[in-house]
């Protein structure tokens, strides 16, 4: 009988399929051509393909849902068949070897896993896939285990612990912006949900540990406007083109002046109100925003909280000593914080960005983060050497036991980080 259920469920997923158009937004389709057809890493497809996902009974399966996650995100991934509520747990359309795993988990709890097929996925230039709802055509990011991916990174497990810190880490930045003005600087992506699967042996080992993370581009969609990968403006073609788009013959310069320095100021917006910096700051993680003409707001955007460092000192200010504690311990920094920019990290550097002129953009970068986190707090952390490299990085530490850092540490302890009369007079300046 489960075998012929799931062989009617398959003809009328089919059919499902056949009636709806799988339609993308165009503000999606945008960033999922840039991301595969504009990276100087690998080129891939940015048409839809078939997603194939397991039905899981949701009683099997762990769950961290935000309050504030779409609706329709959570109706679109847990169904309801016969009284029964089911997740569809997605398998990455390039994995070969993680979604066993899966097959093995249900088969210990006595159910025949058969791969279903419901979504439309397009590609990014990572792991990530674009999914879209053939019924309500809901799309979001999502984000599993694959033993194959775009650019070098290769096999990435997605384990559960993983996904509960992203998920921790989503909702303490939600937290800690909810009572600030409108953002200048960035645009958040929000991860509002994550699902998981950990089975233990009898000697407590983890035997099966798979997460499945959401992510939200309702930010973009339907908004007209355009994101750009990092990786997509230092792309030899797309970053020229864009730049002449806007009337410069001179890509270097000008994505100095409308990506590199409003990263700056992005990231140092970024620390002083949650005391994070990425530890991973390549141009996978940041987008340039695009006006409905093509025009660089001035605002980056920013996504995967889970590669960063935690100030300690600042997370103790809030009272929130229990991320720190669950975080990892390596990525916890004390009496400093780190910040570093990798803007070519993992890319291949486009002619017209020279080696010179990408160690004069670290320089610049530091100038405008210290600036900007004067602007933000009226602290001016400083640190006068220049920029150490590591590879594609530029890094620099600030110290938070000097006064400047006392004074900022303070400002925090009071909620008082964001300094509301500098930025009011910085509007009239």
């Amino acid at each position: 009988m489960k075998f012929n259920r799931a062989l009617s469920f398959a003809l009328i997923s089919n059919m499902v399929l056949a009636s709806f158009s799988h339609a993308i937004s165009k503000e999606l389709q945008q960033l999922v051509t840039l991301e595969t057809k504009a990276n100087a890493v690998t080129t891939r497809s940015d048409q839809a393909v078939s997603v194939y996902h397991y039905d899981i009974p949701v009683s099997l399966i762990q769950a961290d849902i935000a309050e504030r996650a779409p609706e329709k995100f959570v109706n679109s991934l847990i169904h309801e068949e016969n009284g029964v509520k089911y997740l569809r747990w997605i398998i990455n359309p390039e994995d070969t070897k993680w979604w066993q795993e899966i097959a093995n988990f249900l088969k210990d709890n006595g159910i025949t896993p058969i791969k279903k097929v419901y979504y439309k996925g397009y590609m990014t230039a990572s792991r990530s896939y674009i999914i879209v709802d053939p019924v309500t055509n809901a799309e979001f990011s999502f984000k599993g285990s694959t033993d194959k991916t775009g650019g070098h990174w290769r096999d990435k497990h997605q384990d559960w612990d993983d996904g509960k810190q992203i998920r921790m880490m989503t909702d303490f930045v939600n937290d800690q912006l909810k009572s600030q003005p409108k953002l200048e600087n960035i645009i958040l992506l929000d991860e509002p949900v994550a699902f998981g699967i950990e089975t233990r042996n009898a000697k407590g080992e983890v035997v099966i540990d798979q997460g499945m993370i959401i992510r939200s581009y309702d930010t973009l969609t339907n908004s007209g406007k355009t994101y750009v990968p990092g990786f997509s403006i230092v792309h030899e073609q797309k970053g020229r083109e864009l730049a002449k788009l806007n009337g410069s013959n001179a890509p270097a310069s000008y994505w100095n002046e409308h990506y590199n320095k409003p990263l700056a100021r992005a990231l140092a917006e970024f620390f002083a109100l949650t005391g994070m910096t990425y530890d991973s700051p390549h141009s996978q993680n940041f987008l340039v925003e695009l006006d409905e003409k093509s025009r660089p707001t001035g605002k980056i955007v920013l996504r995967d909280y889970g590669d960063t460092y935690l100030t300690q000192e600042f997370f103790d200010k809030v009272g929130r000593t229990d991320i720190t504690q669950a975080w990892e311990q390596s990525n916890l920094i004390r009496g400093a914080t780190s910040v570093s920019v990798g803007i070519l990290h993992g890319n291949t550097a486009p002619s017209w960005l020279s080696e010179a002129v990408y160690n004069q953009w670290g320089v610049d970068f530091f100038k405008e983060f210290e600036k900007e986190f004067h602007r933000e707090t009226g602290v001016q952390l400083v640190n006068n050497s220049k920029p150490s490299a590591g590879g594609m990085y530029r890094n620099k530490g600030y110290s938070l036991v000097l006064p400047a850092g006392q004074k900022f540490l303070k400002l925090v302890e009071q909620g008082k980080q964001r300094n509301y009369m500098l930025r009011c007079e910085r509007i009239f300046m």
